[in-house]
């Protein structure tokens, strides 16, 4: 594959980890495309193929084993949710790892943040930064305030 492909393959295989520890939850067509993509342009993982070959309209249920191994033969390791603590550091690892928009963090991180004197030095840290993000109105100033904080996640979260 040619390196712009394989960078945007890379980022909607991103989008599709993503799916996995969202709420919402795993959009299987888009996870299809992807694959057909990948195969199209000379991917022959068995993972990847496999998911190529799933109906678009298959239940989450039925795709969630084939995606996870196809994002593993790429290289991304999702972490399995199993409560509200690991549904959160799945989030803090997409927003620093996966470019996942901090908009969607938020709602997570502000649904369990803690007292004051609970907090740890990250959650510290966002409160101050996500505070000084909602009066931010420029789009450029946002996204580079969006990349300092993706790196403050960076430097609390071990890397996937």
């Amino acid at each position: 594959m040619s390196e712009p492909l394989e960078l945007d393959a890379d980022a909607r295989l991103h989008r599709v980890a993503i799916g996995l520890v969202l709420p919402a939850g795993l959009h299987v067509e888009d996870a299809v495309v992807v694959a057909e993509d990948l195969v199209a342009a000379g991917f022959d993982g068995e993972a990847t193929v496999e998911v190529a070959a799933l109906s678009r309209g298959s239940s989450r249920s039925d795709a969630e084993t084939l995606v996870r191994a196809m994002l593993a033969e790429h290289g991304i390791d999702v972490p399995v949710i199993e409560d509200e603590d690991s549904a959160y550091r799945a989030l803090l690892r997409a927003v620093g790892y996966w470019d996942l928009p901090i908009h969607v963090m938020e709602g997570c991180f502000y649904a369990r943040v803690l007292a004051w004197d609970e907090r740890g030095p990250l959650d510290r840290e966002l409160v101050v930064l996500l505070d000084e993000r909602e009066h931010l109105t420029d789009p450029l100033e946002r996204h580079a305030f969006d990349q300092e904080i993706r790196a403050v996640v960076r430097a609390h979260v071990p890397a996937p």
